[in-house]
């Protein structure tokens, strides 16, 4: 006579969120870890200049689950756009992230959007599921899908830029001296590009040096004279990735070649080389959404925002 064994308990609702959560944390770990190449990189900045706002967790996820990837969406997205999904067509699996509380919108006490942290994919509450658009059949979709070709850049980018750095307080100015990338005078607060450069380039310039300006202006941290001239490690990937995402974005074709991720966000395990791809990632597509909604703004017409001007001063 076999013997019985009792079933296994089935687990409550609780226990298989829990469950998916972890299974899909140490997924994009991997994911995260597996992104070696500058090819590998370009990806996933390519996505993010596709999805503006969207976590970047779950921009390393879908650009592994569905490499092409162009507009995702869930199921009932889809059926509202008149779509719907293939029978047999899986999901792909990304955090479930919380709204911003209504309380702490930054709106309802008269600061800026970006002044108030956002939640990520570490408060994330659950898995959801999304479909690219590939993956439906129904109504042609009305919004482009995919990103315009390098080489039409989109007219008026380069003032749409220069307001906004005007914005955050600093004046543009073309001129002789600095790098191909250009370079930020921290103390008068002035960015500066060659004259020389064609259109494309200037852009790139001035979105590199964004990349400085949104991600690394600490307060103290610039000495008198101080300015991004020479940057390199993980403060030169941060601003050509945000660089990258900005021209990719509007059909500008970039100027410089992205450096391998594990040379500068490390190569030994013990040292959590993904950890730091993935906050890296995080600010990088955090600042670029704060540009995509400037320069989007303004490039449908809604004209630009009230400029801080700064009067003319030269190191």
């Amino acid at each position: 006579m076999m013997a019985s064994y009792p079933a296994a308990p089935a687990l409550s609702w609780e226990d298989e969120r829990q469950r998916d959560l972890a299974a899909l944390r140490a997924r994009v770990y991997d994911d995260a870890q597996a992104l070696r190449t500058p090819g590998d990189w370009a990806a996933r900045l390519r996505l993010a200049a596709l999805m503006p706002g969207e976590d970047f967790a779950n921009i390393v996820v879908i650009g592994s689950r569905r490499p092409g990837a162009t507009m995702i969406r869930d199921h009932g997205q889809w059926a509202a756009a008149g779509r719907r999904v293939r029978h047999g067509e899986k999901g792909i699996e990304i955090f479930r992230i919380p709204p911003r509380p209504a309380t702490a919108r930054p709106q309802d006490r008269g600061e800026r959007e970006d002044d108030e942290p956002q939640p990520t994919w570490l408060d994330a509450d659950g898995v959801d599921y999304v479909w690219d658009l590939s993956q439906t059949t129904g109504q042609p979709v009305t919004a482009p899908a995919g990103l315009p070709p390098p080489g039409q850049a989109s007219a008026g980018l380069w003032d749409a830029l220069c307001w906004l750095a005007r914005r955050e307080g600093f004046a543009v100015e073309r001129e002789y001296g600095p790098p191909a990338d250009g370079t930020t005078f921290w103390a008068v607060r002035r960015i500066r590009v060659l004259p020389g450069l064609t259109e494309e380039q200037a852009i790139w310039a001035l979105a590199h040096q964004f990349g400085h300006i949104l991600l690394h202006n600490q307060p103290g941290d610039h000495p008198p004279g101080a300015t991004t001239s020479g940057c390199t490690g993980v403060r030169k990937a941060e601003a050509d990735s945000v660089a990258y995402i900005t021209c990719a974005r509007y059909g500008v074709t970039p100027s410089a070649e992205l450096a391998y991720p594990p040379s500068w966000a490390g190569r030994d395990p013990r040292a959590r080389p993904a950890a730091t791809i993935l906050a890296a990632g995080h600010r990088i597509t955090t600042v670029t959404a704060h540009i995509t909604r400037h320069t989007d703004r303004v490039l449908r017409g809604d004209g630009p925002p009230p400029a801080i001007l700064v009067p003319a001063q030269y190191p």
